[in-house]
């Protein structure tokens, strides 16, 4: 459930952990940049990396700021709607032994105007 509660960047960086979440908010600036870009998207299965207890749908790979970063996607089981993990890459490649997809069509809705941009587009025949 949403609370509508907003969290002051104040707020976290008074954390006794935010030195180990820093660099993490310090990409969310470019978090639109991430969902925008056409790199490389992955059907996520949890078992090819036993390593780690992420569970996820999609892995999307980008690259901002010369880091590699790794963006989840988890589908909420109750609601209709996606929610995402995000960190620089660190010592574990996490698209290894995933499935690569090709992407065909991104399509970006602004809720707040309902404007439609087509971001990529491989269907339409030119």
């Amino acid at each position: 459930m949403r609370s509508g509660k907003k969290i002051t960047q104040r707020q976290v960086e008074a954390s006794d952990l935010y030195h180990k979440i820093a660099e993490r908010v310090d990409l969310f600036p470019y978090l639109e940049d991430l969902f925008d870009s056409n790199d490389t998207i992955f059907k996520y299965t949890e078992k090819m990396n036993a390593f780690s207890m992420i569970q996820a749908d999609y892995l999307m790979k980008n690259r901002i700021q010369n880091k590699n970063i790794f963006l989840f996607l988890t589908k909420d089981k109750k609601a209709d709607y996606y929610f995402c993990r995000f960190f620089p890459e660190g010592k574990r490649d996490y698209t290894k032994n995933q499935a690569s997809w090709t992407l065909l069509y991104k399509k970006k809705i602004r809720l707040s105007t309902g404007e439609e941009t087509i971001l990529y587009d491989r269907l339409s025949k030119k």
